[in-house]
């Protein structure tokens, strides 16, 4: 399990946790009480045990190239797999190619739920600074 947890005068902010999953990673965002108020994982299909790759677009050529969707909704939301309509989304998009080439920062695209809250807004946004850490920060089993 990779969990994140913000802490400010030893009261909980903000949890993201990854959920048990087979193919499809699978996350709940909590609030600082631990209640969950989203769930959110990469689109699918062939019934969620699979990831969508051309949910965005064609992932080789056009409008869906080196797009990475997580796609967020209601924590009581029961069927979220095959094409479920998403309250929200993180989307990790691609530069421009010398910004790629030049730089390392990375572009995310965040829709935030139409009721969410200021605070919920901002457990989405740092969810996708987690995603942003555990899936395109990742650097193996270097030593740091």
């Amino acid at each position: 399990m990779i969990a994140l947890a913000h802490r400010f005068n030893r009261n909980m902010h903000i949890q993201v946790e990854e959920k048990c999953y087979c193919c499809v990673p699978r996350f709940e965002i909590n609030d600082a009480e631990g209640k969950a108020i989203y769930q959110m994982h990469q689109p699918t299909c062939l019934g969620g045990m699979c990831v969508n790759c051309c949910a965005e677009g064609n992932p080789c050529f056009g409008r869906g190239c080196c797009k990475a969707p997580f796609h967020v909704f209601p924590a009581d939301m029961e069927d979220t797999d095959n094409g479920a309509e998403p309250s929200g989304k993180i989307l990790k998009v691609m530069k421009s190619a010398a910004a790629e080439i030049f730089t390392d920062a990375d572009v995310f695209e965040v829709d935030f739920p139409k009721d969410a809250t200021a605070e919920q807004k901002g457990l989405v946004m740092g969810s996708a600074i987690f995603l942003n850490a555990i899936f395109f920060e990742a650097k193996g089993d270097e030593a740091s």
